[in-house]
C-alpha cells in the first residue's frame, strides 16, 4: 500500500510556501490518507518507550508553571526542558495527527483579554504539540490544539495556539513533542501574549463585494497582528466576494511587496468557517511578474466566498505586512479541465444505458469519450455502474456530473450524482436523473473516481481518473410546457426579496430565476403545498433589471416577469 503525502488537513486549508512544488510541510499518515491537497514530508514511526520517573516541577496540571501574558513574545518568553517529562494524559488527535506518546509539561496563565496566543518553538527534533484548557485541574475542558508542522533539516518548529479567553480567568496549556522519531533535544521556548487584532481578523467583520461577469475587485490591507481566529493553523485576515452566477474566479497577490511566500489556496463559502473549503483548481507563479501567486477556481457556484490572507513571519515562508489581493470573475465559455497525477484506483468500466466502456488508466487530463452517447428523456432516471480498474480503497469516491442546462459548467445542484459502493471501492452504483426542464440535445457527462475527497469536477488530484461522455436529452411528456400553474409573485417590482404564493397541487416545485440573457441566476427546489408562500431573499445579489421567474412541477411549467429595482 502506498504512502500519501498530505497537507494541513484542518478544513482543507492548503497553505503553500515558496512554489507549487515546495509545499508547507505537515504530518503524515502511515498509509494512504483521506486528504490530498498538497505534498508534505513523511515521518517514521516509533513505538512507545517505557515510562521513566515523574520528572519536572510542572509535570502535572496541579504543578503547572505560571506564566505571564504580555503584549508580545519578548515579554514572556522563557526556555524549558522536557527531558524528564512523562505522560499525564494520552496524546490527542490534533489536525489529523496523533503522537505515539505525550510526555507533557504544564503551564497556566491568567488571561488579560479576549484572545491569548501561546507560542512554542521547539528544536530540530522537538516537534511541539500544544493543547489548551479551561476549568481546573481534575475538571479540564479542552479548548483546542496546535500541531500543523514538523521539523526540517536544521530548522526549529514553531506552533502557535490561539485561545478565546476571558480577562482575569485562569487557563492551562500542556506541551509535548510529537514522538516520532523520539526527540534528541528536549528544550523549547514558550511565551504567552495578547496582541491587538487586525480590523478584518474575523470573517464576520468583512462586507462581501459583488463581482459581476467580467468584473473584478481589489482588496488591500495589512495582516500585522492577525490571529488564528478560525483555527486554520496560521494567523489570517479575511476578505469576501459574491458572484451571482457560476463563474471562473481568479485570485492573485500581484503587487504585494515583498512577494508573499505563503498563501492560502482555498476559499470558504461559510462564515464562521464550519466546512471544508474549495481548493484552487490551479496555482500559478508565472503570471505575476513580481513572484506572487495566482489561483484559479474553476466553476465556482453562485454565492459568497471568504478568502483568508495568511500571516507567516518565518523568513523561508514569509507572508507578513501589507498585501494586495485582486479577484476577478467570468462565466465559463468551455468546460473546465480536470487531471490526475498518478494511476492507482482507476475507472475500469462505465456502464449507463447504451454506453458500456472498458478502459485502462490514462494519467493527465480528462479522457475524452464524448463520441460515446447515451439517450435520456426529461424527468427520467438512468442507472449507472462504475467499476474500479485499479487498487480499491474504502475511501474511494465516484461522482457523475451532467450539464443539464448546457452552460458549460457543472455548477447546478442537480448536476452532481454521487455513486455508492457496497464492496469498499470495487464497484460503484447509482443513477443519473434528468430534471423535467433539462435542455433537449447533447450535453457533457463527466465521471470522476478519486480518493478521499468530495465531489470535485475541476482541477488536479493526485489519485483517481476522469472520463467525459455525451448525454443526449430527449423531450419528455411529463411536463406541459404551456400549462399555467396557479401562483403569484409579490411585490413586483421588488429589491430582490420576493414571495411566491403557490396555488397548485401539493408537489415538489423547481423555482428558477433567469436574467435577460437567459442565464440562470437562482435555482432551487422546494416541496410546496397549496396556498404555501415561499420567500426568495435575493436582495443584494441581483443587479437592477428585468428577470423571468419560472416554476415547474408535475402539473406543468409557467413563467412570470419580475422587475428588480
Amino acid at each position: 500500500m502506498k504512502n500519501l503525502y498530505i497537507s494541513i488537513p484542518v478544513l482543507a486549508l492548503a497553505l503553500v510556501a515558496g512554489s507549487t512544488t515546495s509545499a508547507q510541510t505537515a504530518k503524515p499518515r502511515a498509509s494512504k490518507a483521506a486528504v490530498n491537497t498538497l505534498a508534505a514530508h513523511m515521518r517514521g514511526t516509533h513505538g512507545p518507550a517505557s515510562l521513566g520517573f515523574r520528572g519536572g516541577a510542572n509535570d502535572e496540571c496541579e504543578t503547572a508553571t505560571a506564566i505571564t501574558v504580555t503584549a508580545d513574545c519578548a515579554g514572556s518568553q522563557a526556555t524549558y526542558d522536557a527531558t524528564d517529562a512523562t505522560e499525564s494524559q494520552a496524546s490527542i488527535l490534533c489536525n489529523g495527527y496523533t503522537s505515539p506518546e505525550a510526555r507533557d509539561l504544564w503551564f497556566s496563565f491568567v488571561a488579560t483579554g479576549a484572545v491569548t496566543n501561546i507560542r512554542v518553538e521547539g528544536t530540530a527534533s522537538f516537534d511541539p504539540v500544544l493543547e489548551g484548557f479551561s476549568g481546573s485541574c481534575g475538571n479540564l475542558t479542552s479548548m483546542g490544539c496546535a500541531d500543523a508542522t514538523f521539523p526540517q533539516a536544521g530548522e526549529n518548529t514553531v506552533e502557535t495556539l490561539t485561545m478565546a479567553t476571558a480577562s482575569g480567568t485562569t487557563y492551562f496549556v500542556r506541551v509535548y513533542s510529537y514522538w516520532s522519531p523520539e526527540p534528541t533535544d528536549f528544550t523549547f521556548t514558550l511565551c504567552a501574549y495578547a496582541p491587538m487584532a487586525a480590523p478584518n481578523d474575523l470573517c464576520t467583520s468583512v462586507t462581501p463585494v459583488a463581482i459581476a461577469n467580467g468584473g473584478s475587485t481589489t482588496f488591500t490591507g495589512d495582516n500585522t497582528g492577525a490571529l488564528d481566529s478560525e483555527g486554520l493553523g496560521l494567523p489570517q485576515v479575511w476578505h469576501a466576494f459574491t458572484i451571482s452566477d457560476c463563474m471562473d474566479v481568479t485570485i492573485d497577490l500581484c503587487g504585494t511587496a515583498p512577494a508573499y511566500l505563503n498563501w492560502a489556496e482555498v476559499v470558504f463559502n461559510t462564515c464562521p468557517v464550519s466546512a471544508d473549503g474549495v481548493v484552487a483548481s490551479m496555482v500559478d507563479q508565472s503570471t505575476c511578474s513580481d513572484g506572487n501567486t495566482t489561483l484559479l477556481f474553476n466553476s465556482l457556484p453562485a454565492g459568497t466566498y471568504y478568502y483568508p490572507v495568511i500571516r507567516d513571519e518565518a523568513a523561508e515562508t514569509l507572508a507578513d505586512g501589507p498585501y494586495t489581493v485582486h479577484v476577478s470573475a467570468a462565466i465559463p465559455t468551455t468546460y473546465c479541465d480536470a487531471a490526475l497525477t498518478e494511476c492507482d484506483e482507476t475507472i475500469g468500466r462505465v456502464a449507463v444505458g447504451t454506453i458500456d466502456n472498458t478502459s485502462d488508466c490514462e494519467a493527465g487530463s480528462v479522457v475524452d469519450y464524448t463520441d460515446q452517447v447515451v439517450d435520456i428523456t426529461q424527468a427520467t432516471v438512468l442507472p449507472i455502474t462504475v467499476e474500479n480498474g485499479g487498487t480499491p480503497y474504502a475511501e474511494n469516491t465516484v461522482t457523475v456530473w451532467v450539464d443539464w442546462n448546457q452552460d458549460n459548467t457543472f455548477c447546478q445542484g442537480n448536476e452532481a450524482h454521487v455513486l455508492t459502493s457496497a464492496d469498499e471501492g470495487v464497484t460503484f452504483t447509482g443513477s443519473i436523473m434528468a430534471p423535467p426542464d433539462a435542455l433537449p440535445g447533447t450535453t457533457r457527462m463527466r465521471v470522476r473516481m478519486s480518493y478521499g475527497t468530495g465531489p470535485v469536477a475541476c482541477g488536479t488530484l493526485q489519485y483517481g481518473e476522469i472520463e467525459d461522455y455525451t448525454v443526449n436529452v430527449l423531450l419528455g411528456n411529463s411536463i406541459a410546457e404551456n400549462s399555467k400553474l396557479s401562483w403569484t409573485v409579490f411585490p413586483n417590482p421588488n429589491t430582490g426579496d420576493m414571495t411566491v404564493r403557490f396555488g397548485g397541487n401539493d408537489s415538489k416545485v423547481a423555482i428558477e430565476l433567469f436574467d435577460v440573457a437567459g442565464r440562470s441566476v437562482h435555482q432551487e427546489q422546494r416541496q410546496l403545498f397549496n396556498g404555501q408562500q415561499a420567500n426568495l431573499g435575493l436582495a443584494g445579489t441581483l443587479a437592477a433589471g428585468t428577470y423571468t421567474l419560472r416554476l415547474t412541477s408535475s402539473e406543468g411549467r409557467s413563467e412570470q416577469r419580475v422587475v428588480v429595482q
